[in-house]
């Protein structure tokens, strides 16, 4: 509930000249000048750790983490630009201070972003924190590790990245790709047999007349693939899978993305670059819907 209070009041700050009380350290106020929700929470967000000695800060983790997550909830509601930039900015100024802070901050940051109970989780806000942590020289090695593997995955499955030809086992045992799909868009899911939200949507899926008359239009392909091996198990399940999509399984999938949840789903174009990704039930039906209404039918 304290914290509660305090996000609020810190967002009450973007409307009214006031600070937020007991802090780890004074938050900005903006000024009387800039007007309008965003410029407002724009300002908090480029100032927030202007106010706070980095040679210090992180004798209390526990405070520096409580700080973090306060500062993360403006990061939400601040412009993407300006976001990003001042994210760069802080690792920046933790690295000059003195860089092996890195390894905390960057801890902080997979807690509240990245863990399985994070605060608002987020792989865009979280790859420079491990990025800045993987490179950093005067972190060991084994404390870099983690972070190492964590931003390679990420470093290649961000939205507006572009995917390889991933390859897979049919459950015929037989070698395909990504390229099976040809020039369509392809909604790629990555599902575990045993999963209860993995079998209801594709349940769903296989009902849902939008997905049907994009695969007839020749729009888009669904491609579900199991990060495992491909046993009986999961031949069992590829086959109550309707005919026309394509189904495979790969257990090195999971050092090329990350799962925070099942299924995964990613939006790709036509040459595999990621339009969108981590969609949720609701979104991904509603984006069925609305490119059927959209995409004229075959001739």
């Amino acid at each position: 509930m304290k914290k509660l209070i305090l996000v609020f009041t810190l967002l009450l700050a973007i409307y009214n000249n006031v600070s937020a009380q007991d802090t780890f350290f004074q938050y900005p106020t903006p000024p009387q000048s800039i007007e309008g929700f965003y410029p407002r929470c724009n300002y908090m967000v480029e100032h927030f750790w202007d106010r706070c000695d980095m040679k210090r800060a992180f004798s209390s983790r526990a405070k520096m983490k409580s700080a973090f997550e306060d500062y993360m909830q403006l990061v939400g509601q601040a412009q993407a630009d300006t976001a990003m930039a001042s994210v760069d900015n802080l690792i920046l100024r933790v690295r000059k201070a003195d860089a092996k802070n890195l390894l905390t901050l960057g801890t902080i940051a997979r807690e509240v972003l990245y863990s399985d109970s994070a605060v608002m989780f987020s792989e865009q806000l979280y790859y420079p924190f491990a990025k800045a942590v993987a490179e950093c020289g005067k972190i060991s090695s084994a404390d870099r590790a983690s972070f190492v593997y964590e931003a390679g995955i990420l470093g290649t499955s961000q939205v507006g990245m572009t995917l390889p030809d991933i390859t897979f086992t049919r459950p015929d045992g037989t070698k395909g790709s990504l390229s099976d799909a040809g020039r369509k868009r392809v909604v790629l899911m990555f599902f575990d047999p045993d999963c209860d939200d993995c079998r209801m949507i594709s349940v769903m899926q296989s009902t849902d007349t939008n997905l049907k008359q994009l695969h007839e239009k020749g729009f888009l392909q669904l491609v579900m693939l199991y990060p495992g091996e491909p046993n009986e198990e999961f031949k069992r399940k590829a086959a109550t899978f309707p005919e026309e999509w394509i189904v495979g399984a790969n257990p090195d999938l999971d050092t090329m993305f990350n799962f925070p949840m099942m299924p995964t789903v990613y939006y790709l174009s036509p040459k595999y670059k990621i339009l969108a990704k981590n969609l949720d039930t609701s979104r991904l039906f509603e984006m069925y819907r609305m490119l059927n209404t959209n995409v004229p039918a075959a001739e």
